[in-house]
């Protein structure tokens, strides 16, 4: 068995599979990468079991056959490798040598008999879109996710098709995401998906692998397949695979407020820099920050005993309600200022300690609530 190849291919295939390997497990054997040499090139896999990926390394190959190789001393080999070309040789009694201009290193290599065959998603319903398309959609909503394994339906993004069924949103494709105090829901209209009627939760780790490399190669389409138990990835030459989530996701359509007393128009920039920096002190008190409304404006602050305080004051426009006043976790709002395209923001609030509601101006498919905080002022 041998191939050469470019470093910088090697390392790009091991640096995304390697991701993927576990070492914290009871079956040793999926601590490797599986290289399988063919006419055409050479495909890498991992899989742990919960999901997989493979993927395809352009390289010259010219005796095909398959090996294991330790993950983690492979990726430390190829991260230090000379940018050159490279070259490995297995030889009878599973000895792989890679050699790089005039030196080389020896590793020791396994059968590939015993590991897990990565699954193939078969009779699920399946559908494409641009893969840009999913990759903002999924940056607009896994930051939502739970990280408690207590809410462990909570820890995946639900992804359902179909007419919306909220009124007035056009998305026949939506992703939503919760922790239980804050909730996102990204939607896009694609083209062909009339026929096609899905709900599952997928795990947030699976997407933000996914995301990794549609961000390294934007242009393209996604496969997606998604059956009863699990659900695949088909990106270029890229395969990830992985378990669904199974359970029951709160119904978000409960959740979202029908109505508002008091809407607040405000350039998205200028609200996130005010947010980050009333952040700096609100760590010090659980993050709580006030946001008031009133005089054609919106006043930001915070204050935690023994450091200090912060007071910004911004120009807004209001409608509605031309007063109001409620406290939010500063840190749920700047995570989704950080993904908020549009120049200017909505802030939708309600009466009393009802949630609020973050939109980009002029767009009805995304939407962020998150849950207010209970304060003396609000008592």
């Amino acid at each position: 068995m041998e191939f050469t190849c470019e470093k910088r291919d090697l390392q790009s295939g091991v640096g995304a599979v390697e991701k993927i390997v576990t070492t914290r497990s009871a079956l040793p054997i999926i601590a490797n990468i599986l290289f399988e040499i063919g006419k055409s090139g050479v495909k890498l896999s991992a899989n742990n079991l919960e999901m997989g990926m493979e993927l395809s390394v352009k390289a010259t190959t010219q005796k095909e056959g398959s090996f294991l190789l330790p993950a983690k001393t492979l990726s430390g080999i190829v991260s230090k490798l000379p940018e050159t070309t490279v070259t490995f040789k297995v030889s009878e009694n599973r000895q792989v040598k890679i050699t790089y201009d005039k030196s080389q290193f020896n590793l020791h290599s396994l059968p590939p008999d015993e590991f897990p065959v990565l699954p193939k998603v078969k009779d699920g319903k399946s559908f494409s879109l641009e893969a840009k398309v999913l990759s903002k959609m999924i940056k607009q909503t896994i930051f939502a996710v739970s990280s408690s394994e207590d809410k462990y339906t909570l820890t995946g993004v639900m992804i359902e098709t179909g007419k919306s069924p909220i009124s007035g949103e056009s998305s026949n494709i939506r992703l939503v995401a919760t922790d239980g105090y804050r909730l996102a829901k990204s939607g896009s209209k694609v083209a062909n998906l009339a026929d096609v009627a899905v709900n599952a939760i997928v795990p947030a780790r699976a997407l933000q692998e996914l995301v990794k490399l549609i961000d390294s190669n934007k242009d393209g389409q996604v496969k997606v397949t998604i059956s009863n138990e699990q659900i695949s990835f088909n990106f270029h030459d890229v395969y990830i695979v992985s378990r669904l989530i199974q359970g029951q996701f709160p119904d978000y359509k409960q959740v979202i407020p029908k109505k508002f007393s008091t809407r607040v128009l405000v350039k998205t920039e200028e609200l996130h820099r005010s947010a980050e920096r009333a952040a700096v002190i609100a760590s010090g008190s659980a993050n709580v920050t006030s946001f008031e409304v009133k005089g054609g404006k919106i006043t930001i602050s915070a204050h935690t005993p023994d450091v200090g305080s912060i007071e910004e004051v911004i120009e807004a426009e209001i409608k509605g309600t031309e007063k109001a006043r409620v406290s939010f976790n500063v840190r749920l709002i700047n995570d989704v200022l950080s993904v908020v395209e549009s120049d200017n923001v909505a802030i939708e609030l309600g009466e009393g300690l009802s949630p609020g509601v973050i939109r980009p101006d002029g767009g009805d498919d995304y939407l962020y609530l998150v849950m207010p905080i209970r304060t003396q002022e609000a008592a």
